[in-house]
């Protein structure tokens, strides 16, 4: 009765496996899946319409407005700022006090009944 008891054990634990074929099918549906959803997002790319010769003007000039529109704005920025800047007030109060020096000379050289 032992070798019975043991033939039917082994049975029961053997019907409790899960079945190796099982496993693999699964994974092979898996792959199976996986590679189909990258045929179809592939395809999906690949349907997307290539931009007219008129289009890749029309993005050209886009483009080279936006770029002389910005360098635009920044010049316009660094010259304010260099018109605000320490030097450039000192070099034109500078300028201004010597012309004002020399038209107080001149006025007082060049003015009728002034003396030579």
């Amino acid at each position: 009765m032992s070798s019975r008891g043991s033939g039917a054990e082994r049975r029961i634990w053997l019907q409790r496996l899960p079945d190796p074929l099982d496993a693999m099918q699964l994974a092979v549906s898996i792959a199976v899946l996986l590679v189909a959803l990258s045929a179809v997002t592939d395809s999906a790319e690949v349907s997307v319409t290539e931009p007219t010769l008129s289009q890749k003007f029309e993005r050209f000039q886009e483009d080279v407005q936006t770029f002389f529109d910005d360098v635009g704005e920044k010049a316009k920025g660094a010259l304010h700022d260099l018109h605000n800047s320490e030097i450039s007030n000192k070099t034109r109060n500078w300028f201004a006090e010597k012309f004002r020096k020399l038209k107080e000379r001149f006025q007082t050289t060049f003015t009728p009944g002034g003396t030579d």
